[in-house]
C-alpha cells in the first residue's frame, strides 16, 4: 500500500465508511485462549476512552483521540499477536509504520507527545488485562498476564494513578458487579 488509492480511502466517504467499519475488526483472534469471546475494536477503543476520562481527568485531545482510533488500521493490515511483538524484529518496525501510514490516510494523525503515548499504551494494555479477567479468568493467571498485571501497577505509578489502576485490578479479580 502506497497510497491512499492503493488502500480505497481516497475520499472522505471513504475515509469515514472506513473507520465507522475498522470498529467491527475482531481482537484476540491470534489468541487460542482468546479468541472465542467476541470482542471489537469499536468496543475495545470506546473502553480506553473511558479509561483515558477516568484515569487522566486532564488528558489532551489528541489523546482520546488517539485512545477511540488507535486499532483503527487493523481492518486493512491485520494485528501482530503480543509474542510476535516481542521477538519479530524489523518486520514488527515495519508493520507498525504501515499502521501509521493508514491511520494518516484515514485522516488520524494524532502526534502524541511522550506522555500521552505512555498513558495511551497504559490503558490499551489494561483494557486488554481487564477484558481477560472478565472473559477469562483463568487465562489471567497464566501466559504472561500476572507479569502484566504487575507491568500494569509499575507503569501506573510512574503516570500517577497507581491507586485507581490497583483498585479496577483488584475489582476486576472479584467481578462482582452488583
Amino acid at each position: 500500500m502506497n497510497s491512499d488509492a492503493d488502500m480505497g480511502l481516497t475520499g472522505l466517504g471513504d475515509r469515514l465508511y472506513a473507520l465507522w467499519a475498522t470498529g467491527f475488526t475482531r481482537r484476540w483472534h491470534m489468541n487460542p485462549a482468546m479468541s472465542c469471546f467476541d470482542d471489537y475494536n469499536c468496543g475495545h477503543q470506546g473502553r480506553c476512552a473511558q479509561l483515558v476520562i477516568t484515569l487522566f481527568p486532564d488528558h489532551s485531545i489528541a489523546l482520546l483521540r488517539a485512545a477511540v482510533t488507535h486499532d483503527a488500521a487493523e481492518s486493512r493490515v491485520g494485528d501482530l499477536s503480543r509474542p510476535f511483538k516481542e521477538c519479530g524484529g524489523d518486520l514488527v518496525v515495519a508493520h507498525a509504520a504501515l499502521e501509521t501510514q493508514v491511520l494518516r490516510a484515514m485522516g488520524f494523525d494524532e502526534h502524541l507527545t511522550l506522555d500521552d503515548a505512555d498513558c495511551l499504551q497504559l490503558v490499551d494494555y489494561l483494557d486488554a488485562f481487564l477484558f481477560v479477567q472478565l472473559r477469562n479468568p483463568l487465562e489471567a493467571t497464566r501466559n504472561g498476564w500476572p507479569a502484566a498485571r504487575e507491568w500494569l501497577l509499575w507503569r501506573s505509578c510512574d503516570l500517577g494513578c497507581r491507586d485507581a489502576v490497583a483498585g479496577i485490578l483488584d475489582a476486576s479479580q472479584v467481578g462482582d458487579f452488583t
